[in-house]
């Protein structure tokens, strides 16, 4: 899965908040587009290398290597 780049769509986000928060479609864009902004922020940055939605529904994060690593070396 470390090849994904994107693939939860401002549409998917937006209709994954409409759902999880009960909003409107309204609120659910703007919401989807801070959250887009976010992502692409945290990728632009090297923290992360992309996004999707799991078998359950649930938005994960790709972290970069460069992040896995401190992770891994904060654990020991």
């Amino acid at each position: 899965m470390a090849s994904v780049s994107q693939s939860a769509s401002l549409a998917n986000i937006a209709a994954y908040l409409k759902h999880t928060h009960a909003c409107d479609e309204q609120t659910a864009l703007k919401e989807a587009r801070e959250v887009m902004h976010n992502l692409v922020s945290m990728r632009q940055k090297g923290f992360i290398t992309g996004w999707y939605f799991d078998e359950q529904g649930h938005l994960e994060l790709l972290p970069s290597d460069a992040i896995l690593k401190r992770i891994l070396l904060d654990d020991d």
